[in-house]
């Protein structure tokens, strides 16, 4: 099993997210309460959050695209820079958020994939 902690504590390095305490928990499409592949909850002020990525056994098999439990850590991720905005769900804003945020976690993995990381992306 992949350890996501230490996975979201690089993306932590590289998406400038140090200063936040953040706890990742893979857990089960029930436990998830809808069908998402991920959730982020949390406090600006304390800059705590808690990231939740869906099992992928319990992926749903009938999904348009395959699960990519990382692109799905860094959205989430993302998320905490965007948080201070407030944001309310449900509205044009929150949409056009959403899809900068899928847009921007797909070019970061996409990034990341295909290039040496030391050399294009440091951990640092």
């Amino acid at each position: 099993m992949e350890d996501w902690q230490v996975f979201c504590t690089q993306w932590q390095q590289r998406l400038k997210l140090q200063d936040w305490d953040v706890n990742v928990k893979i857990v089960s499409l029930r436990e998830m309460g809808e069908s998402l592949s991920g959730s982020v909850t949390y406090n600006i002020g304390k800059k705590i959050a808690d990231i939740k990525l869906i099992k992928p056994e319990d992926y749903p098999c009938d999904s348009m695209r395959p699960q990519d439990m990382e692109e799905t850590l860094v959205h989430e991720l993302l998320h905490l820079h965007f948080a201070p905005l407030g944001i309310e769900n449900d509205t044009p804003e929150q949409l056009a958020e959403e899809q900068a945020i899928n847009a921007l976690a797909k070019a970061l993995i996409q990034f990341k994939r295909s290039t040496t990381p030391m050399e294009n992306f440091p951990e640092g």
